[in-house]
Formats: C-alpha cells, sequence, structure tokens
C-alpha cells in the first residue's frame, strides 16, 4: 500500500520542480518580447492576449521538456513491479523503445497543459493588475491619468507653454461649476487680455494633431469667441476680456456654452486622440489603447542608457577645525571607506511603456515601507526618527534638473529609470549619512546623463549638493561634508568669507592621505537627535558676538598648525591640537550640549593614552594613540575597545579612501 500511493514520487518531483521555472522564465521573455514587438509595429494588442499567449508558448516548451519525465512518472504508478524506481525506468524505456519512448504521450499532454497553465496565468495578471490599478487610479481625474508614464494633459501642456505667457490648471474643488472656476481664475489672476479656455482632459499627438496647435495659434490673435466641440463635447474656446468680467454675475450651475458661446459651436476636425476624452471610457480600455498610447514615440532607442549603475560616497571624519565650515572657518577632512551609502540606478528600457517615468523604489532595510508589528514600527521610528531617504532623492532630482536647465547643460530627459538606495552609515552620530546618499545620487545623475566634471567642477558640486539639504530641505549643514564626499581623499578647506560670498565655494586643496596617523572612531549605538549639537551658536555667530567668531577663528588657527604638523610628520603635535579642538568646542558649546555621552568617549579615550575629539555633529569621536612607547600601543587600543563596548560604545578602526573619481 505505501509502495502505491508514493509510486512515481521522484520523478513527479523531478517534473514538476523544473515545470513551474522553466515555464516562468519562457512566459516572461515572451512577454517581453510581444511588448517589443507591439512598440516597434505600433500594434494595439490587448494586455490579456499577450499574457494567453505567452502563456501558449511557455506551456508548451516547459510541456515538452519535462515530458520525459511524466511519462516515467506515469509507468511508475501504473506498473511499479516492472518500473520500481527511475533508474530502471530509463534502462527499460531506452531499450524498448528508443529516445522517443520518452515522448511517449505527449500530444495529449500537449492538448491540455499548455492551454491550462497560460488561462491560469492569464486570469492571475488581469485580477492582480486590475486590483492595484483599480486603487491606485480610484477617484483619479482622466487629465491625471498617466499616459505611457506622465498625466494626460502634460502632453498639450508641454507645448502650450511656449505658446502662452500664462497656463492655469483649475480644478473644481472649491467652486460649483465650470463657469464659477473661470470667473475664479479671472479674478484672482487677473486675466484682462482674454483667455483661450480648454478641455483639461484633451491628449495631444503631436505626430497627428499638428493641424491643433496651428489652430490655437490662429486664435490667440482673435477677439471674437470661437469655440470648437468633439463628441459633443467643448474643445476649447477664444474668451474676451469683457465676457470674462460678467462670468461672476452669472448663475454657478450656467454651462459653458450658455456662458460664453452665441449659438452653435463650429466643428472642428476631429484630433485622432478624441476617443480619450469619451465619457463612456472604461478602464479596460484605457489600459489595453491609452496606458501606453505614446510608447513608440517616447522610447527613442538611440538615447537609451542600459547599464546599471551602482554608485558609493563614502563617510568622513572631520579631523580638524570643525565645525568651523559653517563659520567661514577652515577644515581638514578625511574620507574614509568603513561606512558608505550605495545607491542603484536601474535605466528603464526601451520597451517599457512607463520609459521617461522616474520612480524611487524602497528599501526595505535602509528605509523601510513595511514594518512586522506595530511595535517594530515604533522602536524603529524612536531610534532613527520620521525623516526618510526618499527626500533626499526627490530633493536632488530637483536640485540636478534646475542647474542643468539654468547653466544651459543640455541632459536628454526622455528615458527614465528607477532609484534606490542603501547605506551602513550609522544615523544621527555626525559622519555625514545623508549627504553621503545625495552624493552618491548625485554622482549616478551625471553618469546617467552624461553630465561632466568640466561641465559642473567638483567645487560647485559641492554647493549643489549642499543646497539640496540646506536650501531644499532646511537642513542645517555645512561645505566640509559635500566637499570631501566629492573630492575624495584628504582634503584642506578654507572657507574665507570673501571668496564663497563671490564664488560660492572655498578654496580646496588635495593633501596625502598617508600622511594621517592611525586613527580610530567610537559612536555612540543607540544615538539621540545630532541636530541639536549646534544650539544657538549659529545665532550668535550671526550677531557678531565677539567669544563665537574668535572661536572660529580659533579653529582655523588649529586647522593650519595641524596641516603643518602632518606635513612635518609630527603626529604628536597632531594629537594635541586634536585635544585643542575637542576643548574650545566644549567652552564655546558648553558640556550641556556636547553631551554627557560623548563626554565619556573622550574621557576613557584619554585614560588609554589616546586624544579623541567630535568628527563631525556629535554622537561619535574620532581619536589616535598618543603614548611614548610604541610597544604599549595595541595593548592600549585593544584596552580602549574593551572600556568602550563595555558601557555600550562601538569601536571601530578607521581605514582611509583614496580622491574620488
Amino acid at each position: 500500500m505505501d509502495e502505491g500511493l508514493f509510486a512515481g514520487y521522484g520523478a513527479t518531483f523531478i517534473r514538476d520542480a523544473p515545470f513551474a521555472g522553466i515555464y516562468l522564465f519562457f512566459y516572461e521573455q515572451c512577454k517581453s518580447v510581444a511588448n517589443v514587438w507591439k512598440t516597434q509595429y505600433d500594434v494595439s494588442v490587448a494586455n490579456v492576449a499577450v499574457n494567453l499567449g505567452s502563456g501558449v508558448v511557455a506551456g508548451t516548451m516547459a510541456t515538452c521538456i519535462t515530458q520525459p519525465f511524466d511519462m516515467m512518472k506515469t509507468r511508475m504508478q501504473l506498473d511499479p513491479h516492472i518500473y520500481p524506481n527511475i533508474w530502471s525506468t530509463t534502462r527499460r524505456v531506452l531499450m524498448q523503445d528508443g529516445i522517443v519512448g520518452f515522448f511517449d504521450g505527449l500530444s495529449l499532454r500537449l492538448a491540455r497543459k499548455p492551454l491550462s497553465s497560460a488561462i491560469s496565468w492569464a486570469i492571475y495578471e488581469e485580477v492582480t493588475g486590475y486590483s492595484e490599478r483599480l486603487l491606485q487610479w480610484h477617484d483619479l481625474p482622466r487629465s491625471l491619468l498617466p499616459i505611457s508614464g506622465r498625466p494626460a494633459l502634460s502632453w498639450w501642456y508641454d507645448v502650450a507653454k511656449g505658446m502662452f505667457k500664462n497656463i492655469y490648471i483649475v480644478a473644481n474643488a472649491y467652486n460649483a461649476g465650470v463657469v464659477s472656476d473661470i470667473a475664479f481664475v479671472h479674478r484672482v489672476k487677473k486675466c484682462d487680455t482674454g483667455a483661450v479656455i480648454m478641455q483639461a482632459d484633451f491628449l495631444y499627438d503631436q505626430h497627428q494633431d499638428n493641424w491643433f496647435k496651428d489652430l490655437v495659434a490662429g486664435l490667440k490673435q482673435s477677439d471674437r469667441v470661437l469655440a470648437y466641440r468633439s463628441l459633443k463635447k467643448i474643445l476649447l474656446c477664444t474668451v474676451t476680456n469683457e465676457k470674462l468680467s460678467i462670468l461672476s454675475s452669472l448663475p454657478p450651475t450656467t454651462s459653458l456654452q450658455e456662458a460664453l458661446i452665441d449659438g452653435d459651436p463650429e466643428e472642428v476636425k476631429t484630433p485622432s486622440t478624441h476617443m480619450f476624452m469619451d465619457n463612456s471610457l472604461s478602464l479596460d480600455v484605457y489600459l489595453n489603447t491609452w496606458h501606453d498610447y505614446f510608447a513608440t514615440s517616447s522610447s527613442d532607442k538611440s538615447c537609451s542608457n542600459n547599464e546599471v549603475l551602482q554608485v558609493k560616497a563614502y563617510a568622513r571624519v572631520g579631523l580638524m577645525g570643525n565645525p568651523s565650515d559653517g563659520f567661514y572657518g577652515k577644515t581638514m577632512s578625511l574620507l574614509i571607506s568603513n561606512f558608505w551609502a550605495q545607491v542603484t540606478l536601474i535605466p528603464h528600457d526601451g520597451s517599457e511603456p512607463e520609459h521617461s517615468s522616474i520612480t524611487i523604489m524602497s528599501n526595505p532595510v535602509a528605509d523601510p515601507r513595511r514594518f512586522s508589528t506595530l511595535s517594530s514600527l515604533a522602536n524603529l521610528c524612536e531610534t532613527d526618527g520620521y525623516e526618510n531617504g526618499d527626500r533626499l532623492l526627490l530633493a536632488c532630482c530637483k536640485v540636478f534638473y534646475c542647474h542643468c536647465r539654468e547653466a544651459g547643460i543640455k541632459i536628454d530627459t526622455r528615458q527614465g529609470f528607477k532609484v534606490l538606495f542603501d547605506t551602513n552609515i550609522p544615523r544621527q552620530v555626525g559622519l555625514a549619512g545623508s549627504s553621503a546618499i545625495i552624493t552618491a545620487f548625485w554622482k549616478a545623475l551625471l553618469k546617467f546623463y552624461r553630465v561632466t566634471s568640466e561641465q559642473i567642477p567638483l567645487e560647485q558640486q559641492a554647493s549643489l549638493v549642499l543646497s539640496v539639504e540646506q536650501d531644499e530641505l532646511g537642513i542645517a549643514a555645512g561645505l566640509q561634508d559635500r566637499v570631501i564626499q566629492a573630492y575624495g581623499g584628504l582634503v584642506y578647506m578654507d572657507f574665507d568669507r570673501h571668496f564663497v560670498e563671490c564664488n560660492g565655494y572655498g578654496k580646496y586643496e588635495r593633501l596625502d592621505v598617508s600622511l594621517v596617523p592611525p586613527l580610530f572612531l567610537a559612536y555612540i549605538a543607540r544615538p539621540e537627535d545630532s541636530g541639536k549639537v549646534h544650539s544657538t551658536v549659529k545665532q550668535r555667530f550671526l550677531a557678531n558676538d565677539p567669544e563665537v567668531v574668535a572661536a572660529m577663528r580659533q579653529f582655523a588657527s588649529f586647522t593650519d598648525q595641524a596641516r603643518q604638523s602632518l606635513e612635518s610628520g609630527d603626529h604628536h603635535a597632531f594629537a594635541q591640537l586634536m585635544t585643542a579642538n575637542f576643548e574650545q568646542r566644549r567652552k564655546t558649546y558648553g558640556d550641556a550640549v556636547v553631551g554627557a555621552a560623548n563626554l565619556r568617549m573622550v574621557e576613557l579615550a584619554r585614560q588609554h593614552r589616546c586624544v579623541a575629539k567630535f568628527p563631525g555633529s556629535g554622537g561619535a569621536v574620532v581619536g589616535m594613540w598618543d603614548g611614548l612607547d610604541q610597544a604599549t600601543r595595541e595593548q592600549d587600543l585593544l584596552a580602549l575597545r574593551h572600556a568602550l563596548e563595555s558601557e555600550g560604545y562601538v569601536f571601530v578602526e578607521l581605514t582611509p579612501m583614496g580622491e574620488q573619481k
């Protein structure tokens, strides 16, 4: 009985397991080829037909490949005494029937398996696709439905921007009807030269409807009330200022034709996309006909960049002079390879309908959107706060695009991409984690759009990355982090006030990384918000407080002395300057702002013949051994590591990073 129940188990296993993988491989490949073919030859084929056809092809291939195992399974189950296992079955079939015997019953299986698999997958694709889209587009106005990755109205808006001085897109959230909407715009925006009014859901096809652009250009010079109708809807009309002025006095429910048009509207040539404006437009018709309508025109293969880009930017430690970079001082900073942020940019393939779209993907570890329980969500918020990385990427895109536009740098935006980031830089310990994410993405954008350092020099790139945080997101920051992440290695920075105000950046000089003594980093495992470390010092500096101004000059002096110490190989003098830098900061900011945890790390370092200072805004210290007997160095550092770790701190020996390309 046991043998009968499990007869053919092995053959069934090696038939079904590969079948699923083989089927899925061919299914996805067929779908991809079909979508490319649709785009190249501008053929309208329903998604369900593509899915069904791909399923039949994939099912046929998988069935043929796995048929020998199905045949053996059947014989082992029907007559287990003659066919007791896979190996004896294989030998017997080969001896009796040859290779052809392994495909016995293939025709019957082909009549069932491919079609049943195709139907199952087609239904699955349609159900899951519809449910996601229904949620995504529920109550979305037709004018905002995506057409080839962009809102429908944007295809005409791009053309209209070059024809009109002012364009207003008006929603009906606060008014009773379209006449009230137009009156509202006239009243608020002072449209005293008349207007051209259009339906927002008009979809413009530049390849077939150029006549419409010429028509609108001609209407701009007309002072008559003209109207054109398509599908019994007013498509556009011109309105004089006198006519606009009387709209506020009309009943809110007055129709556009009653208010503005005398007589019947004049008929116009039907736009090629007029069916998109049909009130009976269904979701199925939209998905099959309009969702990727401009896929061919928007997927110019000549501009495609298919290389997946992975770009890293590294954490930094401020060796000397910080925090004077935000106060027109001087600093020295070092890039380290221990911690990094990586951005992965995946270009859209030319066959994808949303070829030009930009998608920011969530990283489940670095920037999660899904949490196992409510308590895990709360714990993460307590540790990392509420600021997610999406805003950094969004602001970076905006600054990059606007700068290229203003500087006259031509970039081709017809191809879009998906992007996500990952990082292992500890948060809120002053190691420039957020600027590393932005810098990595900035470098990826430069590569993707083929913008060179000659077009945007490194010193200017650092200032632009700073503007992402400072101007776009309101994050208090200085240039030091962005400069070192742009240049790499070891950099001396002079933020002379007059020079910075004239040029938008400071004077930067690369130094030899080999001059730096061995360094360590210690940081708080569960830090609090490091942003509060700056306290009121910035406000006092802007008010020309003599104590703060003198302190920033002292920090700058430490930097010059530290450079001389490194270049002369005097590491002991450099160590003493690190201590002086920390004590000056402690004096300027006060122990309450510096924080007990930070003071404790410095205290432990000094107890083990080491010195330490802040590498950034707080939450971590960078240090070096400063003993007299080199033979005790390893022992002292090991004892320091144990002391720090026993109190909940993290100890890391630093590895400097070279210059960035």
